[in-house]
């Protein structure tokens, strides 16, 4: 048998793999195609992506070593309104540490075809409750603001920690639920295990019951931020008109970071639907190097460029999110002005220190 590739213009090292793929014809096309795909997954899907995540995972734990301190010295009202962040936090940290596992490390040093089904299963499933669990927080945090603005009497009086503490149980216990079924399906679309799932028909039938349970997670979660960014709006201008202009003022800025966190869930929304449309029906095996992947080069692109782009925004508002929090709240913002200042202290102090050492070693 000849070179499949010999009259190809460009030549590339991944030939080998596809040589015995003669079922097309268009070889040249798609091995140019497949390269692409090699390359975006360096460059985007492991570079980029494996440095955002990282970053993600560090700020997210400097917010919850601030605010965990902080929570613990609020009065009893106040705590109400900070369990959600704090589950947020959670989430977004057990979020950014799986995703990095998953495309940074288990990807690249333990490929699908030499690793253990449960290996993957334990980080898919971890990904997935982080993902529902965020979700979750993202709700619980806008119906608290919704009770505490317009229904104060039975925030106060009525709502207890006790309450708010199941409630957030409550979210990461139905995200297990949904998490572990579906994340042990989607991994034996890579990985062999105790359920068989090939990639002609289980495979996209798991990837269109993801795309329904992703996309009824996003709708609820926007519908919900929506009906209480409406809710806030209407609530602060009666307050205008009423003259109290402190109230007015207080839940402007709440208005502007539930706006936030809307655009941020609408952004991500998109970014993970687009690239999840694509996969529906996709027959694509979890190594990559094999000829029914050979043979859809072309579409792999454009999923590859997507999900990547989806994971990048996905790091990117993981990492915007505690920043925003920072913003927004003055308890907060003020303890990070607090460590910044201590840092340019110890900072002064090492510089000085530096250049005393600098002057006793010169020849006198």
């Amino acid at each position: 048998m000849g070179d499949l590739f010999s009259n190809c213009t460009d030549h590339y090292p991944i030939e080998k793999y596809f040589q015995n793929c003669t079922n097309t014809s268009r070889p040249c096309e798609l091995i140019h195609d497949f390269a692409v795909v090699a390359q975006l997954l360096t460059i985007l899907d492991f570079y980029i992506t494996c440095t955002l995540f990282l970053l993600a995972l560090i700020i997210n734990i400097y917010f919850l070593w601030i605010c965990v301190p902080l929570y613990w010295k609020m009065s009893y009202e106040t705590r109400k309104r900070y369990i959600f962040v704090i589950s947020r936090c959670v989430s977004s940290i057990s979020a950014a540490l799986t995703l990095l596992i998953l495309r940074c490390i288990l990807y690249v040093y333990f490929p699908p075809e030499t690793s253990s089904y449960w290996l993957y299963a334990v980080v898919i499933i971890a990904d997935n409750i982080s993902f529902y669990s965020l979700q979750g927080s993202y709700i619980g945090m806008a119906i608290l603001l919704y009770i505490g603005v317009l229904h104060p009497v039975y925030f106060s009086r009525r709502l207890t920690v006790r309450n708010i503490y199941i409630l957030a149980v409550s979210n990461v216990i139905l995200a297990i639920l949904i998490s572990v079924p579906l994340g042990a399906f989607q991994t034996a679309t890579y990985i062999p295990g105790p359920i068989q799932c090939e990639s002609h028909h289980c495979a996209p039938v798991v990837g269109l019951i993801n795309f329904v349970i992703v996309s009824l997670a996003f709708s609820a979660t926007i519908l919900i931020l929506i009906f209480v960014f409406i809710c806030l709006s209407f609530h602060i201008h009666q307050s205008k008109k009423i003259g109290s202009y402190t109230s007015s003022q207080t839940l402007h800025h709440a208005r502007i970071r539930l706006g936030w966190t809307l655009t941020a869930i609408i952004v991500i929304s998109l970014a993970e639907g687009i690239p999840s449309s694509f996969l529906i029906g996709l027959k694509a095996d979890s190594v990559l190097n094999t000829c029914n992947n050979f043979y859809q080069a072309d579409r792999l692109v454009q999923i590859t460029v997507f999900t990547s782009i989806d994971s990048i925004i996905w790091a990117i508002v993981l990492i915007l999110d505690p920043l925003a929090s920072v913003i927004f709240d003055h308890s907060i913002m003020n303890k990070v002005t607090h460590h910044i200042n201590r840092s340019q202290v110890y900072y002064a102090k090492f510089l000085e220190s530096m250049t005393s050492n600098e002057s006793k070693n010169l020849p006198e």
